[in-house]
């Protein structure tokens, strides 16, 4: 099973977990995904450094959803490098761990060039285009790859402004709105979580709110026309 997952589809800061030219330093969080209200799958992340001093942003994921009738598994692990000088995406990689054909795709970065390479029921295609300075990459149900969309967004304007995404599984780039919203205290029972929220349109596929910590990390994804919520997990109550 490997195609773009609407149903669950799933800055001001710098990079979070990192600024250009220093060491990174390791990170790991895990993310619950909750489908009206329910518990319906995780997301755990971790960041360490590679040999080469660049960041490594892994992730590894399970989501079981239902129609009803009938409940499916997917599960998913990804993978990006990005430059230690400039925090531009080199590399990124997804293979479906979930499914009889563990379908995946990786994009790679070169001489300004970006290389998606699909694989799927055995088939390969690939397509490619230009990275232009400030193209992110980020997978719709990859949530944590959200924060990376502050980081282009300019504090000092304010305002409505559209970046460029490059979407893997499509092969191509979609423009994606981003508005600063006022700041806020996001309440998990006896715990305040003071956070930056951005209100988030893929243009013609989905709205939400974007809710990062004074790090830049996620703390909360909302897409309410698709009734789903990733929160931090250890905010969550059980």
């Amino acid at each position: 099973m490997l195609a773009p997952f609407f149903g669950l589809i799933g800055f001001g800061f710098l990079l979070a977990g990192a600024n250009p030219g220093e060491s990174v330093v390791p990170y790991s969080q895990t993310y619950a995904i909750l489908i009206k209200g329910a518990m319906a799958g995780t997301e755990r992340v971790s960041e360490h450094a590679d040999k080469d001093g660049n960041l490594v942003s892994s992730s590894e994921h399970e989501i079981f959803v239902t129609d009803g009738l009938e409940t499916n598994r997917m599960a998913f692990n990804t993978s990006m490098v990005l430059s230690k000088t400039s925090l531009a995406p080199m590399h990124y990689s997804c293979t479906y761990t979930s499914g009889a054909n563990h379908d995946s795709y990786e994009v790679t970065v070169k001489d300004g060039t970006i290389t998606r390479i699909l694989n799927r029921s055995g088939r390969s295609s690939e397509a490619t285009g230009s990275m232009r300075p400030g193209l992110v990459i980020i997978d719709f149900n990859v949530y944590h790859q959200y924060e990376r969309l502050v980081v282009q967004y300019d504090a000092k304007k304010k305002g409505r402004q559209t970046l460029q995404d490059f979407i893997p599984i499509v092969g191509n780039e979609i423009p994606v709105a981003v508005t600063q919203l006022d700041n806020s205290d996001l309440e998990f029972g006896k715990v305040s979580v003071p956070v930056r929220n951005y209100k988030i349109e893929f243009v013609g596929i989905l709205n939400g709110i974007l809710s990062i910590d004074k790090d830049g990390r996620l703390v909360r994804l909302q897409v309410p026309t698709q009734d789903l919520e990733v929160v931090r997990k250890d905010l969550v109550q059980e």
